[in-house]
């Protein structure tokens, strides 16, 4: 038996081999941590995720530098109204020399007040503008209003394009299913070749809207609007007649027109005339047949 100093000798020399053991696993541990531990980021941590989301946004910020507008000018032209028609031409001439698409051209004249006006709608490229905007201000005429306008059409391009790679890329798939066929099915050769046309008409629409977006983009257009005016009178140092002369040829040209409507409408209804006569004249003898049976 075991003395109570050897017993208390022995609990303190396994308590030290005890706490030795435990010391030795915990710098084991530790070794093995920093052996295992990856010398970059871990993924799905903040440090991985921050340059990831750079690269997104660079990419993003590329992707809207992309951009297609329209842009579209309007401008008023003021100038006698003998000189219209003339100013007119010539800026169609010069459009002409600048290689651009004339959209709509046309020319008024009104009889009665002898007023002349005129509007022009034209697409030129974005080169030629300058020349030819300073060309629209050459005597006599002259700019009385201008506005510049633009439109953003990158959602819409870039819309058709998606639009179309996808169908190129199923008409290339149906057409290669079409001839690697196995099958001797003429139904479903049938219904290939259906779904191959359909597609096919939506490439080619899709086509024409894309030419048109460009078309819209890379080019610029110009609405153009003529308007004469008629030279001032010298006024005369007594009395100011030019008042009543306008009104005295206001009131013939209301009346002249009054006077036509109303021989357009005698027009109009003179070929009805005999039939409402009949009309008129056969209900008045049915009336007078029932009022005699009624009395």
């Amino acid at each position: 038996m075991l003395g109570w100093r050897d017993q208390r000798r022995l609990l303190l020399v396994t308590a030290a081999c005890l706490a030795l053991g435990a010391c030795g696993k915990t710098a084991e541990k530790k070794e093995m941590a920093a052996v295992s531990r990856p010398t970059g980021p871990v993924p799905g941590s903040k440090e991985d995720f921050v340059p990831s989301f750079g690269m997104a946004s660079q990419q993003g910020l590329e992707a809207m530098k992309r951009r297609y507008v329209a842009l579209s000018h309007s401008y008023t032209l003021r100038l006698p109204t003998e000189a219209v028609e003339m100013a007119q031409r010539r800026d169609l001439d010069a459009c002409a020399k600048l290689g651009c698409e004339i959209l709509e051209s046309q020319l008024n004249r009104n009889g009665f007040r002898g007023q002349v006006s005129a509007h022009t709608s034209l697409r030129l490229p974005p080169a030629a503008l300058a020349p030819f905007t300073a060309g629209l201000a050459a005597p006599p005429a002259e700019i009385a209003a201008h506005s510049e306008t633009s439109e953003d059409k990158t959602l819409a391009v870039l819309d058709v394009d998606k639009r179309l790679e996808t169908k190129i890329a199923l008409r290339e798939r149906l057409t290669t299913l079409l001839h690697q066929t196995n099958t001797k099915n003429v139904g479903d050769l049938l219904n290939v070749e259906h779904t191959l046309a359909q597609v096919q008409g939506d490439i080619e629409s899709a086509t024409a809207q894309r030419d048109y977006l460009r078309t819209q983009t890379e080019m610029v257009k110009v609405d153009i609007r003529y308007e004469g005016i008629q030279p001032d009178e010298p006024k005369p140092n007594g009395v100011d007649w030019r008042p009543l002369k306008t009104a005295a040829k206001d009131f013939c040209d209301i009346l002249v027109d009054s006077l036509a409507n109303v021989m357009t409408f005698t027009a109009r209804i003179l070929p009805w005339l005999p039939l409402a006569a009949l009309a008129g004249w056969l209900l008045r003898l049915v009336w007078r047949r029932w009022r005699r049976k009624a009395t």
